[in-house]
């Protein structure tokens, strides 16, 4: 059994709404190991019977190759559903965190602040990915 970690851990959603359904396409959980210097990234698109859609999991060091690697997966005519979270019960390894732990405790209980309907901006993500560097709670 892994330890439990960071008592905080700000993570950040995004989910990619189509502008013809407003369906939810895609789904982005992203976080800041400020141990390894590295966001790592866990997605799906969408999931439904018709389509089965397998997770992803992905990391990098800089938040500009994070921001290039966002704006390539979602539809720039698409809104974008942003939601801040801390989670208080993330294992200690990054590694260890999945889209199934995330989206299982994906609750309001965790919310710290949602946006509907945003237009995806480069600018701002950019700006919130600094935010999920720089605001961080190191356990012992």
């Amino acid at each position: 059994m892994s330890k439990f970690a960071v008592p905080d851990t700000l993570v950040l959603k995004l989910e990619e709404v189509e502008k013809n359904t407003d369906k939810i396409d895609t789904t982005v959980y992203i976080f800041y190991d400020k141990r390894t210097h590295h966001f790592f990234v866990r997605g799906r698109r969408r999931w439904s019977p018709e389509h089965q859609s397998c997770t992803y999991s992905f990391q990098c060091e800089f938040a500009k190759d994070l921001v290039d690697f966002l704006q390539y997966i979602m539809c720039k005519k698409n809104t974008v559903n942003e939601v801040l979270y801390n989670y208080d019960n993330l294992p200690s390894d990054s590694n260890d965190v999945t889209f199934e732990f995330l989206h299982d405790y994906d609750h309001s209980d965790y919310e710290i602040v949602a946006y509907d309907n945003m237009r995806f901006s480069k600018k701002g993500i950019a700006e919130t990915l600094r935010m999920l560097r720089n605001v961080f709670n190191f356990y012992k």
